[in-house]
């Protein structure tokens, strides 16, 4: 438990200056208002506004319409500007490049501008290196007479996978037909501390085709940092802006055989306990957030993770008096229960959400499916 708690406290102490580098005992901070925090660590900035939790880096024009500023992307995206009046008189008309936050991951048409400047791309502007190739933007194709087809969908064309090459597909879901869905944690090193999280959906027959008619085993939902060539991830760097997000789709096939043969991991799903309906309902609302284009968009170790981004979807389906509380006061204003994995699952299994270990997918149990 200390271990996890310095971990926490060590997120925390990232973003002070150099001479702030005191590691607070989390679970001591977990007591304490506001003010308290501030009496016990002085150095700790507490944001000001807690709502804001999605960081934004984005170049585009300003508009202002009845008083409203609007922000056009090259890309065709359109988001409403939380901008001073004065700042939408003065940019209007004008080609910028803005730092901005959004409330969360679903929220994203309105965005609170932090800084802004007039911007005019130069001659031999750096272009910065491409994506890695493991990972795309997926694509909604269809949402109508009941069926989903979603684009970009990684699948597993053998039983091994390569490192450099990957297989994409098109996937057609069928709602009605979902059988399961499976909070899986993908743990790290050190075990009890550090793990990734994502989602598994299964399917009745006929409820999971691909564009060769072949039925996978499941679908996966997994919230990534977008890292470019030569790029890697990190807790550590998630907590400063250096990469994107993006919500990947694959087959359980895929991503399974990837964890176990490549990485020498394992997973523990978890099945999730909800009604048909709510089943369905999830399953909808993840594969329309897993298609918005959140070029721009920064990844947060915090704030907007692999974790706190699936109970986003979850509260999307549950009624009010069951869903998760993203933000709280006292401590630290970002409720960790809702955004470390280790921490999540308790606190999902304590709710009624989430069921005990179902199996731990590893070598000898890679290809025994999830029902």
């Amino acid at each position: 438990m200390r271990a996890k708690n310095l971990l926490i406290a060590a997120f925390f102490s990232l973003p002070l200056s150099a001479s702030a580098q005191t590691a607070y005992n989390f679970s001591d901070l977990q007591s304490l208002g506001a003010d308290g925090i501030a009496a016990a660590a002085p150095e700790v900035q507490l944001p000001a506004e807690r709502r804001w939790g999605v960081n934004y880096s984005l170049t585009g024009a300003v508009s202002v319409d009845e008083g409203q500023a609007w922000l056009n992307t090259a890309d065709g995206r359109l988001f409403r500007l939380d901008l001073s009046e004065r700042d939408a008189a003065r940019y209007d008309g004008k080609s910028v490049k803005l730092r901005a936050e959004a409330r969360q991951s679903d929220e994203l048409d309105l965005l609170k501008v932090r800084s802004i400047e007039e911007y005019t791309p130069a001659d031999g502007e750096v272009v910065p290196p491409p994506y890695q190739p493991r990972r795309r933007q997926a694509v909604m194709i269809d949402d109508r007479e009941g069926r989903l087809v979603m684009g970009n969908v990684r699948t597993l064309a053998g039983k091994a996978p390569s490192a450099a090459e990957f297989d994409w597909t098109t996937m057609t879901l069928k709602p009605e037909l979902i059988k399961n869905i499976y909070f899986v944690k993908k743990p790290f090193a050190p075990e009890l501390v550090a793990a990734h999280s994502f989602l598994v959906f299964t399917f009745e027959p006929g409820g999971l085709r691909d564009a060769a008619g072949s039925e996978p085993a499941g679908l996966t939902l997994s919230i990534e940092g977008r890292t470019r060539v030569g790029q890697n991830f990190s807790p550590v760097t998630g907590l400063m802006n250096k990469f994107g997000i993006i919500w990947t789709l694959s087959t359980w096939e895929d991503y399974a055989a990837r964890t176990v043969l490549m990485e020498k991991g394992h997973l523990v799903p978890y099945p999730v306990l909800m009604s048909q309906a709510e089943k369905a309902a999830v399953l909808r609302e993840a594969m329309r957030l897993a298609a918005v284009d959140r070029e721009g968009e920064f990844y947060n170790t915090v704030k907007n993770n692999c974790t706190n981004n699936l109970l986003i979807i979850f509260n999307r389906v549950l009624p009010k008096e069951r869903q998760i509380k993203m933000w709280t006061i006292p401590y630290m204003v970002y409720n960790m229960k809702a955004t470390m994995p280790l921490m999540v699952i308790k606190n999902l299994q304590k709710r009624g959400l989430l069921g005990g270990e179902f199996m731990d997918v590893n070598g000898s149990t890679l290809y025994s499916p999830l029902p």
